[in-house]
């Protein structure tokens, strides 16, 4: 059995098959768009929605409807959660039946459409049906890239000849590694969005602006998801 250095297997990290590098922008593009709406929903639907101000004197009306929009906002995790919980059970039937690219794309633009119309409306139906899609995301988050990665894994395969055939793999790759890889993009998406939604709000105006990047940046996943490589799943 060949044995690599650890120069090859750090230089494995460096330089990724262009198949692995698509996951990973389409997997960072996926959790910038969750995290803006699991670390700012309820401020959203406190300040956007209620009407409410969180810097308001305390007991005063504005400060109590941000407070009043913040509980109900956590009826709208739930149904986030439902839905994860429900699509999770789902998903990979409807790989089997609708292919991998399909159910991938598709969720993608689900959350963005949902997104889009929670910032349009900002209703406190809106929050509650609406959050539905969020958990479709995040049961795709946590489904789809790792599904893939295992799938090259499997057969050895990480590009695509000339003749868009599989092309074998020459050298070792880890799948451990490139399962961390991908799982990594989590934290580069929350230091991102930590850097510059601050400045988004203040510029916008409005904590609408957090859902609506959620939208954009689901729909950025979306078209980079069409990129990735399939093979047959």
């Amino acid at each position: 059995m060949e044995v690599e250095s650890l120069s090859h297997y750090l230089l494995s990290i460096v330089y990724m098959p262009l198949s692995l590098r698509m996951i990973c922008v389409t997997n960072l593009f996926c959790w910038m768009a969750h995290v803006c709406y699991s670390l700012y929903f309820t401020d959203f639907v406190g300040e956007a929605v209620f009407q409410g101000d969180p810097k308001a004197t305390l007991g005063s009306r504005p400060q109590k409807r941000y407070e009043e929009g913040v509980r109900f906002g956590c009826w709208g995790m739930a149904m986030y959660s439902l839905s994860c919980s429900f699509y999770s059970l789902i998903i990979e039937n409807l790989i089997q039946r609708f292919r991998a690219k399909t159910v991938y794309v598709g969720g993608l633009l689900f959350y963005c459409i949902g997104m889009a119309l929670m910032a349009l409306t900002r209703a406190k139906l809106s929050v509650i049906v609406f959050s539905w899609t969020a958990g479709i995301m995040y049961s795709t988050l946590f489904t789809m890239p790792y599904l893939l990665v295992a799938h090259y894994h499997n057969v050895s395969t990480f590009e695509l000849d000339i003749n868009g055939a599989p092309k074998l793999g020459s050298g070792l790759r880890g799948l451990g590694t490139d399962v961390a890889i991908i799982s990594s993009m989590v934290f580069l998406a929350q230091f991102l969005l930590s850097l510059c939604m601050g400045t988004i709000i203040k510029i916008s105006g409005t904590t609408t602006a957090v859902i609506s990047t959620a939208s954009f940046l689901s729909f950025c996943g979306a078209l980079s998801a069409t990129r990735i490589m399939y093979l047959d799943l």
